[in-house]
Protein backbone atom coordinates (compact mmCIF):
# COMPACT_ATOMS: atom_id res chain seq x y z
CA UNK A 1 0.00 0.00 0.00
CA UNK A 2 1.71 3.30 -1.23
CA UNK A 3 1.33 6.51 1.07
CA UNK A 4 -0.48 7.91 -1.89
CA UNK A 5 -2.90 5.13 -1.80
CA UNK A 6 -3.31 5.45 2.03
CA UNK A 7 -3.92 8.98 2.23
CA UNK A 8 -6.91 8.76 -0.71
CA UNK A 9 -8.43 5.86 0.83
CA UNK A 10 -8.43 8.10 4.23
CA UNK A 11 -9.97 10.96 3.14
CA UNK A 12 -12.79 8.62 1.36
CA UNK A 13 -13.38 6.59 4.71
CA UNK A 14 -13.64 9.80 6.49
CA UNK A 15 -16.00 11.28 4.63
CA UNK A 16 -17.50 8.20 4.45
CA UNK A 17 -18.59 8.04 8.16
CA UNK A 18 -18.94 11.48 8.73
CA UNK A 19 -22.24 11.15 6.37
CA UNK A 20 -23.87 8.63 8.18
CA UNK A 21 -26.82 9.08 10.68
CA UNK A 22 -28.14 5.75 11.15
CA UNK A 23 -26.58 2.24 12.53
CA UNK A 24 -26.81 0.44 9.24
CA UNK A 25 -25.56 2.85 7.62
CA UNK A 26 -22.30 2.94 9.75
CA UNK A 27 -22.54 -1.29 9.52
CA UNK A 28 -22.88 -1.04 6.14
CA UNK A 29 -19.03 0.55 5.90
CA UNK A 30 -17.08 -1.43 8.10
CA UNK A 31 -19.02 -4.27 6.14
CA UNK A 32 -17.32 -3.04 3.37
CA UNK A 33 -13.90 -2.38 4.88
CA UNK A 34 -13.38 -5.54 6.63
CA UNK A 35 -14.56 -7.45 2.93
CA UNK A 36 -11.36 -5.39 1.46
CA UNK A 37 -9.38 -6.43 4.31
CA UNK A 38 -10.10 -9.95 3.03
CA UNK A 39 -11.79 -10.75 6.28
CA UNK A 40 -15.28 -11.92 6.21
CA UNK A 41 -17.30 -10.41 9.05
CA UNK A 42 -16.90 -7.54 12.13
CA UNK A 43 -18.08 -7.01 15.50
CA UNK A 44 -17.74 -3.72 17.18
CA UNK A 45 -18.08 -4.38 20.57
CA UNK A 46 -18.29 -1.36 22.96
CA UNK A 47 -18.21 -1.16 26.97
CA UNK A 48 -19.22 2.26 28.87
CA UNK A 49 -16.82 2.24 32.43
CA UNK A 50 -19.53 2.52 35.04
CA UNK A 51 -21.30 0.63 36.73
CA UNK A 52 -18.18 -1.05 37.50
CA UNK A 53 -19.43 -4.33 38.62
CA UNK A 54 -21.99 -4.81 35.85
CA UNK A 55 -20.77 -2.43 32.73
CA UNK A 56 -23.02 -1.88 29.60
CA UNK A 57 -21.81 -3.40 26.52
CA UNK A 58 -23.21 -3.34 22.59
CA UNK A 59 -22.17 -4.65 19.79
CA UNK A 60 -23.20 -3.28 16.40
CA UNK A 61 -22.13 -6.41 14.07
CA UNK A 62 -23.00 -8.42 10.84
CA UNK A 63 -22.43 -11.60 12.20
CA UNK A 64 -25.14 -13.87 12.83
CA UNK A 65 -28.09 -12.61 14.94
CA UNK A 66 -28.51 -15.78 17.24
CA UNK A 67 -24.24 -15.99 17.57
CA UNK A 68 -24.77 -12.11 18.84
CA UNK A 69 -27.18 -12.67 20.97
CA UNK A 70 -26.31 -15.84 22.40
CA UNK A 71 -22.78 -13.86 23.14
CA UNK A 72 -24.63 -11.05 24.82
CA UNK A 73 -27.25 -13.33 27.27
CA UNK A 74 -24.46 -15.38 28.35
CA UNK A 75 -21.94 -12.52 29.31
CA UNK A 76 -19.27 -14.20 27.27
CA UNK A 77 -17.46 -10.97 27.48
CA UNK A 78 -16.67 -11.11 30.96
CA UNK A 79 -14.39 -14.30 29.59
CA UNK A 80 -13.32 -13.16 26.46
CA UNK A 81 -10.05 -13.17 25.59
CA UNK A 82 -10.01 -10.80 23.08
CA UNK A 83 -11.86 -8.20 25.40
CA UNK A 84 -9.87 -8.90 28.20
CA UNK A 85 -6.18 -8.25 25.68
CA UNK A 86 -7.95 -4.97 24.51
CA UNK A 87 -9.06 -3.66 27.35
CA UNK A 88 -6.14 -0.85 26.83
CA UNK A 89 -7.00 1.72 23.86
CA UNK A 90 -4.00 1.17 21.01
CA UNK A 91 -4.13 -2.40 21.32
CA UNK A 92 -3.98 -4.26 17.94
CA UNK A 93 -4.14 -8.15 18.01
CA UNK A 94 -4.01 -10.71 15.55
CA UNK A 95 -5.34 -14.27 17.04
CA UNK A 96 -7.31 -17.83 15.80
CA UNK A 97 -9.97 -19.62 16.94
CA UNK A 98 -7.59 -21.97 19.43
CA UNK A 99 -6.97 -18.43 21.63
CA UNK A 100 -10.78 -18.83 23.05
CA UNK A 101 -9.52 -22.36 24.08
CA UNK A 102 -9.35 -21.40 28.11
CA UNK A 103 -13.23 -20.80 28.33
CA UNK A 104 -15.10 -23.91 26.65
CA UNK A 105 -18.60 -22.96 25.72
CA UNK A 106 -17.51 -19.27 24.02
CA UNK A 107 -14.33 -21.52 21.95
CA UNK A 108 -17.66 -23.87 20.97
CA UNK A 109 -19.80 -21.28 19.95
CA UNK A 110 -16.49 -19.52 18.09
CA UNK A 111 -16.35 -22.80 15.97
CA UNK A 112 -19.76 -23.36 15.13
CA UNK A 113 -19.77 -19.89 13.18
CA UNK A 114 -17.34 -20.82 11.41
CA UNK A 115 -14.27 -18.56 13.11
CA UNK A 116 -10.91 -19.58 12.71
CA UNK A 117 -8.95 -16.51 13.18
CA UNK A 118 -9.22 -13.05 13.22
CA UNK A 119 -7.69 -9.33 14.52
CA UNK A 120 -8.73 -6.70 16.90
CA UNK A 121 -8.10 -3.21 17.30
CA UNK A 122 -9.18 -1.12 20.65
CA UNK A 123 -10.00 2.71 21.12
CA UNK A 124 -11.61 4.88 24.02
CA UNK A 125 -14.53 7.14 22.99
CA UNK A 126 -14.18 10.87 25.38
CA UNK A 127 -16.77 9.26 27.89
CA UNK A 128 -13.92 6.52 28.61
CA UNK A 129 -15.74 4.20 26.69
CA UNK A 130 -13.80 1.42 25.13
CA UNK A 131 -14.21 -0.10 21.75
CA UNK A 132 -12.99 -3.10 20.34
CA UNK A 133 -13.38 -3.55 16.74
CA UNK A 134 -12.77 -7.06 15.48
CA UNK A 135 -13.02 -8.58 11.90
CA UNK A 136 -12.73 -12.41 11.31
CA UNK A 137 -12.48 -15.29 9.17
CA UNK A 138 -13.80 -18.78 8.34
CA UNK A 139 -10.17 -19.61 7.41
CA UNK A 140 -6.98 -19.92 9.37
CA UNK A 141 -4.09 -17.27 9.61
CA UNK A 142 -1.93 -17.42 6.55
CA UNK A 143 0.61 -14.88 8.56
CA UNK A 144 0.54 -14.26 11.98
CA UNK A 145 2.21 -10.68 11.02
CA UNK A 146 0.33 -7.84 10.81
CA UNK A 147 0.55 -6.46 7.79
CA UNK A 148 1.07 -2.72 7.28
CA UNK A 149 -2.05 -2.39 5.86
CA UNK A 150 -3.87 -3.59 9.10
CA UNK A 151 -1.97 -1.52 10.85
CA UNK A 152 -3.15 1.86 9.30
CA UNK A 153 -6.70 0.60 8.74
CA UNK A 154 -7.55 -0.81 11.49
CA UNK A 155 -7.06 1.83 14.04
CA UNK A 156 -8.74 4.46 12.22
CA UNK A 157 -11.86 2.55 11.31
CA UNK A 158 -12.52 1.73 15.14
CA UNK A 159 -11.66 5.47 15.92
CA UNK A 160 -14.10 6.88 13.05
CA UNK A 161 -16.88 4.03 14.24
CA UNK A 162 -16.46 5.63 17.87
CA UNK A 163 -16.53 9.31 16.85
CA UNK A 164 -19.95 8.64 14.50
CA UNK A 165 -21.68 6.92 17.37
CA UNK A 166 -20.69 9.69 19.40
CA UNK A 167 -21.85 12.33 16.80
CA UNK A 168 -25.60 10.44 16.44
CA UNK A 169 -26.03 10.63 20.08
CA UNK A 170 -25.65 6.41 20.14
CA UNK A 171 -27.05 4.99 23.34
CA UNK A 172 -23.45 3.53 23.51
CA UNK A 173 -21.71 6.19 24.23
CA UNK A 174 -24.21 7.87 26.77
CA UNK A 175 -22.34 7.30 30.02
CA UNK A 176 -23.67 9.13 32.95
CA UNK A 177 -24.10 12.04 30.93
CA UNK A 178 -24.24 15.06 33.26
CA UNK A 179 -23.11 18.19 33.83
CA UNK A 180 -21.46 19.84 36.81
CA UNK A 181 -21.29 23.07 37.86
CA UNK A 182 -17.81 25.30 38.49
CA UNK A 183 -18.19 24.63 42.55
CA UNK A 184 -18.84 20.47 42.20
CA UNK A 185 -16.32 20.06 39.99
CA UNK A 186 -14.14 21.82 43.04
CA UNK A 187 -16.23 19.90 45.22
CA UNK A 188 -15.64 16.75 43.50
CA UNK A 189 -11.98 17.18 43.00
CA UNK A 190 -11.40 17.79 46.42
CA UNK A 191 -13.44 14.81 47.67
CA UNK A 192 -11.06 12.40 45.23
CA UNK A 193 -8.17 13.85 47.01
CA UNK A 194 -9.33 12.27 50.13
CA UNK A 195 -10.64 15.20 51.45
CA UNK A 196 -13.49 15.74 54.27
CA UNK A 197 -15.68 17.68 53.75
CA UNK A 198 -14.70 20.07 56.68
CA UNK A 199 -10.77 20.26 54.62
CA UNK A 200 -12.90 20.92 51.96
CA UNK A 201 -14.89 24.22 52.89
CA UNK A 202 -11.88 25.40 54.61
CA UNK A 203 -9.63 25.27 51.15
CA UNK A 204 -12.80 26.50 48.92
CA UNK A 205 -14.01 28.84 51.81
CA UNK A 206 -17.46 27.75 52.14
CA UNK A 207 -19.99 26.35 54.97
CA UNK A 208 -19.59 22.79 55.59
CA UNK A 209 -22.96 22.46 55.18
CA UNK A 210 -22.77 23.54 51.30
CA UNK A 211 -20.08 20.82 50.82
CA UNK A 212 -22.45 18.58 52.38
CA UNK A 213 -25.72 20.03 50.33
CA UNK A 214 -23.61 19.81 47.03
CA UNK A 215 -21.89 15.81 47.68
CA UNK A 216 -25.53 14.51 48.76
CA UNK A 217 -27.08 16.57 45.34
CA UNK A 218 -24.87 14.49 43.09
CA UNK A 219 -24.88 11.15 45.26
CA UNK A 220 -28.67 11.26 43.95
CA UNK A 221 -27.49 12.57 40.33
CA UNK A 222 -25.03 9.46 40.30
CA UNK A 223 -27.12 7.18 41.88
CA UNK A 224 -24.31 6.54 43.74
CA UNK A 225 -24.06 5.25 47.36
CA UNK A 226 -21.27 7.53 49.10
CA UNK A 227 -19.33 10.15 48.07
CA UNK A 228 -16.21 7.80 47.49
CA UNK A 229 -18.41 5.85 44.42
CA UNK A 230 -19.11 9.71 43.36
CA UNK A 231 -15.63 10.62 43.25
CA UNK A 232 -14.77 6.79 41.47
CA UNK A 233 -17.75 7.37 38.72
CA UNK A 234 -16.54 10.80 38.02
CA UNK A 235 -12.97 9.48 37.40
CA UNK A 236 -14.14 6.66 35.40
CA UNK A 237 -15.89 8.69 33.12
CA UNK A 238 -13.12 11.65 32.43
CA UNK A 239 -15.27 14.09 34.46
CA UNK A 240 -11.89 14.72 36.38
Amino acid sequence: MTSESYFSWRSEVQTAFQSVSEIVQLTKIIARETRWLAFDNFALFIRQPVPFTRPKTFIYSNHNEHFIRHYLKEEYSHFDPVVQACQLPGKILRWEDAFFSSHHYLHELIKANGIKSGISYSSMAKSRTIGILSMSSANSMKNKTISLEEELKLPLLTELALSALVRMEDASMSVLNMELSDRELEILKWTAEGKTSAEISLILAISENTVNFHQKNMQKRFNAPNKTQIASYAAAIGLI
